[in-house]
């Protein structure tokens, strides 16, 4: 089994996708989480298609192997009146196992069934009160620190900087 097929069917899920297995046929609902992907998708169809065979001969809430409480003391924070995507989370989480030698989360219902176990609320818009990755929070303290005050401009990305190159007065 590949990895990059494995990748691909976590990038499609964290992006909301479902995947069906039609006789030899590979469907995704809805069709718009997979668009970027369909010709990844078409190169490792049989790959994706034994792979999703095989998760689906275990049971699908199996419980989260326990050393995913070693990901959330390195990859993540807890602060209070602060959340975190469920999805962000979970890739995050996919990827941290996959680079440690553990096994994967069976699906993102698995993952939250193990965070609601743990005592964290999780919402229906899928976010995870005061839990949150390092680098998010990272990213929203240097938004927060902008300089402001301190007589700074700031500047843009380059990417804003061309956008706004491009526009007329």
């Amino acid at each position: 089994m590949s990895s990059t097929a494995m990748q691909l069917v976590q990038r499609i899920e964290a992006n909301g996708g479902r995947f069906l297995i039609e006789g030899e046929e590979l469907v995704i609902r809805p069709g718009d989480a997979a668009m970027p992907l369909v010709e990844e998708l078409r190169t490792h169809k049989a790959e994706i298609i034994a792979l999703l065979r095989s998760r689906a001969t275990t049971p699908a809430e199996a419980p989260i192997d326990e050393g995913w409480g070693l990901w959330m003391l390195a990859r993540c924070v807890y602060r209070d009146r602060c959340f975190g995507g469920v999805g962000a989370l979970y890739v995050d989480l996919a990827r941290w196992c996959a680079d440690h030698g553990r096994p994967v989360p069976a699906s993102r219902r698995a993952f939250v069934t193990a965070l609601q176990a743990a005592g964290f609320a999780v919402t229906t818009d899928g976010l995870v009160y005061g839990l949150m990755l390092t680098e998010d929070l990272e990213a929203h303290e240097r938004f927060q620190a902008a300089p402001e005050g301190s007589g700074q401009p700031v500047r843009a990305t380059a990417g804003k900087q061309r956008k706004a190159e491009g526009r007329r007065p």
